[in-house]
């Protein structure tokens, strides 16, 4: 996704595209109207307005409980290898209406 911190709340996401099967995101892009709709995952603190997210429980409809999804990955996949990674592979975009990094998006710091 791409977004301008400039612009208010509520507005900032400016373009989204879907990963094709390798990740990459260069694949569909995504249409961000009001009158789309669109399936995310999201666990139920933020579902229920966490961290001020919209609140999104009355549109919610549930496909799978995140907390068992994990659980049965992490039995069926054990033992697990940690992946560190220190930027998000270009997947989240911070840029001014230019299309340009903004001097007030924020900076990725790795931790040691």
């Amino acid at each position: 996704m791409t977004y301008d911190i400039a612009l208010p709340a509520g507005s900032r996401v400016t373009g989204a595209v879907r990963a094709d099967a390798a990740g990459n995101c260069t694949a569909t892009p995504v249409v961000l109207t009001a009158a789309s709709s669109h399936k995310i995952a999201e666990n139920d603190f933020m579902a229920n307005g966490g961290d001020g997210y919209p609140f999104f429980t009355p549109r919610v409809t549930t496909q799978d409980i995140m907390e068992q999804v994990v659980a049965d990955y992490v039995t069926a996949s054990s033992p697990l290898t940690p992946v560190v990674k220190a930027a998000p592979n270009g997947r989240i975009n911070c840029a001014d209406s230019n299309g340009v990094a903004a001097p007030n998006c924020p900076v990725l710091v790795p931790s040691p």
